[in-house]
């Protein structure tokens, strides 16, 4: 299966990739763990580019080639090869952070979006989770994290765009992506909802 975790600043993928981790490695399951931007050497560089808050790109053009620049070399070297080898493949952030960040943050054209996913030869997961927070609790998590990046740092009105973009792509794939309203709710409790979606949907 190739799993994606979305979500806005503070919303817990991080912690929910990790219990997955331990699950599969408990069930014996092969997996490839990776992210986006940086989950190749190259994009290792231009994570730091696109995060960094003293980075240097002046527009916001710039910033989304950069991404499907990222992406289409993540899909070349390690995603598609995982899949092909019979592993799964648990991603952090990926078509869907393109949709929510740069429509719905960036504001672009919502055509020109999906067309940069589409010329990436962007695979469609098998399973989104998306972990839904207000902006309020998502950017105090990221705040007590310590130093803010270059997202983390820009308006409320920005996350709040973002946040709707995120449930507007919900709403329009239903077949994949699961929400899951991750404020108020255990760790341990977000992830037995999650485990008994994969469950639902995989041979485990």
């Amino acid at each position: 299966m190739f799993i994606t975790f979305e979500g806005i600043e503070g919303s817990g993928k991080s912690t929910q990739r990790q219990l997955l981790m331990e699950y599969l490695t408990d069930s014996k399951i092969p997996f490839v763990v990776t992210r986006e931007p940086g989950g190749t050497e190259f994009g290792t560089h231009m994570r730091e580019v696109l995060l960094s808050k003293d980075s240097r790109i002046t527009t916001n053009r710039s910033e989304l080639f950069l991404f499907a620049a990222d992406r289409t070399e993540h899909i070349n070297q390690v995603i598609q090869p995982a899949l092909n080898e019979g592993k799964w493949v648990v991603c952090d952030r990926y078509i869907d952070s393109t949709f929510a960040y740069q429509y719905g943050g960036r504001q672009h054209p919502r055509q020109d979006i999906l067309d940069i996913i589409r010329l990436t030869d962007a695979l469609e997961p098998d399973l989104t989770f998306f972990l839904d927070v207000s902006v309020e609790e998502g950017l105090r998590r990221a705040r007590q994290r310590g130093v803010l990046d270059r997202f983390e740092q820009e308006t409320f009105d920005f996350h709040q765009r973002v946040r709707a973009a995120y449930l507007e792509c919900a709403s329009l794939n239903p077949h994949r992506i699961v929400s899951i309203m991750a404020e108020g709710l255990e760790s341990a409790a977000i992830f037995e909802s999650i485990k008994q979606e994969i469950k639902h949907r995989s041979v485990l």
